[in-house]
């Protein structure tokens, strides 16, 4: 360690003059990351801008769901036709079982309504 004033006051100076260059360069680029963000939120204006519909152009959110929830209900009302369908068929099956058998002809040409069985024999 030195004991002149004189030196100590120059290495004083010296690291005042390096702290003040530090800081003009931490202020330029400080500057030029102001001017890259700024461009960067100029553009993401832009993309925002041709993302966003304008408010009269299109269904809006409410109308979406209303729909959607329209085509729910039209589902759900066919789907109970379906199943009530479904239950009469069901009800209605043996009797058209009944029909079918009594009309149908065996592997070799005899009829179950011809007193034969669906294997053609004589039925007993």
């Amino acid at each position: 360690m030195t004991t002149d004033p004189t030196e100590s006051l120059s290495l004083i100076t010296r690291g005042q003059d390096e702290l003040k260059a530090g800081q003009v360069q931490i202020d330029g680029a400080l500057e030029a990351q102001g001017a890259i963000l700024r461009l960067l939120s100029e553009q993401l204006g832009v993309v925002i801008e041709k993302l966003t519909p304008a408010l009269d152009d299109g269904p809006t959110m409410q109308e979406l769901l209303a729909e959607l929830v329209a085509r729910v209900g039209d589902n759900g009302v066919l789907l109970r036709r379906i199943d009530r369908r479904i239950d009469s068929m069901a009800t209605s099956l043996p009797d058209d079982v009944v029909r079918a058998m009594k009309g149908a002809s065996g592997t070799n040409g005899y009829g179950a309504a011809a007193n034969h069985g669906a294997d053609g024999s004589a039925a007993s």
